[in-house]
């Protein structure tokens, strides 16, 4: 076969291969914005498409309290009080019994009736200091009247024993309350301004008191311990009902009428040295 002959099928068999192909069509062209950007020749690049943001809620204030208001001030106390307290003299009848007097005056303000003496002793301990083992022996004041209210030689009883007696007779819903070791003057502006007379312990007329008499403790057998006790003479048991700036005003069972007064700073050092003792009657929910 020569050269010629060689090539000829080859020729005959890419004619016929082209004409079997259909006509070319045009088919888009999808480009990318790079492509675009080199075809064209424009500096312009494609809009990007931000992400979706999140809503954001408005910002949360913190709680807001209403605005407190400032603590308000007790009013002052009053410059001056005086109550309206029964009044009753011991002279004549109780020679030693001004607690007991002194009691049945703020029992009788607050039962608004009578109270009689007897019931008062009836409700009251008693006690004499005897002789045992050689040694007088006794109660403390604290614990029994010491003697007998009928006799001018007894001695007396200090707020607890008052206390006691006091709550068997009070009416339904009242209270003697100790008040032992406040000074007057706070016992005067806190008590008095609401009509709640005090029972205050002093000394007769506030003269000094001094070291009278005195025994042994007692223990509960009967029997004497080794505490000495002295009994104060001129203890004294009266009722403050009032105050202004000088004085303090009693009924003073040792006097014949309502309303005594006494100075200040001298009836407050003598309650200071007989014992601070006081007593008040509280309402219930007061």
């Amino acid at each position: 076969m020569t050269k010629k002959e060689s090539v000829l099928p080859v020729v005959l068999c890419l004619a016929f291969a082209a004409a079997a192909l259909p006509a070319c069509q045009s088919v888009p062209v999808q480009r990318t914005a790079v492509e675009l950007t080199e075809t064209t020749g424009s500096t312009t690049e494609a809009p990007t498409v931000s992400p979706t943001e999140r809503p954001t809620e408005p910002p949360t204030e913190p709680p807001t309290e209403p605005p407190t208001e400032p603590p308000t001030e007790p009013p002052p106390p009053p410059e001056s009080v005086m109550l309206d307290v029964p009044f009753y003299t011991q002279r004549g009848v109780l020679p030693t019994g001004c607690e007991l007097i002194s009691a049945k005056m703020v029992l009788e303000y607050y039962t608004e009736e009578e109270v009689p003496i007897e019931d008062i002793i009836d409700n009251m301990v008693f006690a004499y200091p005897e002789t045992v083992d050689g040694k007088s022996t006794g109660p403390h004041p604290e614990d029994a009247f010491i003697g007998s209210p009928y006799d001018p030689t007894s001695f007396g009883c200090f707020a607890p024993v008052v206390v006691d007696m006091m709550n068997e007779l009070l009416p339904d819903g009242y209270t003697a309350e100790e008040t032992t070791g406040t000074p007057l003057d706070k016992l005067a502006e806190a008590y008095l301004p609401k009509g709640q007379p005090v029972l205050v312990w002093a000394t007769i007329s506030m003269l000094d008191s001094f070291p009278h008499l005195g025994w042994y403790i007692a223990d509960e057998d009967g029997e004497p311990t080794d505490e000495w006790y002295d009994w104060l003479a001129n203890e004294h048991c009266l009722v403050m009902v009032g105050y202004d700036s000088e004085y303090y005003y009693f009924n003073d069972p040792l006097k014949y009428d309502a309303c005594y007064a006494y100075k200040r700073s001298l009836a407050e050092e003598r309650n200071e040295e007989i014992g601070g003792y006081s007593i008040v009657v509280q309402k219930e929910g007061s």
